[in-house]
């Protein structure tokens, strides 16, 4: 995979942009986060057993499980992701002459097939096929923009809105279950 740039105008300089694994690491980033607002959420409303608070143990898991995530995002991204955009790129390029939004499906479906055939993986093969279809068409829109010149949406804007909206569904939540 290359990195994306995008050309600043009137200055001749090359702007660097953020690379499409990047883009679908801060993506799945946010993902893993809204999860873990979720299981918090779950975690507080759920009654407290014998053996301590659930809300401590919510506290407790909800850091690490956002660490699991994110090294799960790393690892999908240079698994699934990158290889399905750079299936969907070539074939698309093979069979039409150019790219569309509309390969990116197809090419993520290749890797979850196998999961699909044995009847206790399916529920697990369609998440991951959900999880990563977002990711996948993230990437492809951060190639396809710095392809065409355009201004590449940074990791940091994706990293920052993400954050606007697990605090939004933890505050809400909050209230929901308060």
């Amino acid at each position: 995979m290359y990195m994306a740039t995008a050309g600043v105008t009137g200055e001749g300089a090359v702007r660097k942009g953020a690379t499409p694994s990047a883009v679908s690491m801060a993506v799945l980033g946010v993902e893993g986060a809204l999860l873990c607002a979720a299981l918090f959420l779950m975690g507080l409303g759920a009654r407290p057993g014998p053996g301590g608070g659930a809300a401590f143990a919510a506290f407790a898991v909800a850091p690490l499980l956002l660490l699991l995530i994110l090294l799960a995002a790393t690892l999908l991204t240079a698994a699934y992701v990158l290889p399905a955009v750079l299936l969907a790129h070539w074939t698309a390029r093979q069979l039409t002459g150019r790219i569309a939004w509309w390969w990116i499906p197809p090419a993520c479906t290749l890797w979850v097939l196998p999961a699909l055939a044995v009847p206790s993986w399916n529920l697990t093969g369609l998440a991951l096929y959900a999880a990563v279809l977002p990711l996948a068409l993230t990437a492809h829109y951060t190639l396809v923009r710095a392809d065409a010149g355009r201004p590449v949406q940074p990791c940091a804007a994706i990293l920052t809105w993400g954050t606007l909206v697990v605090l939004c569904v933890v505050v809400v939540g909050g209230l929901v279950m308060g």
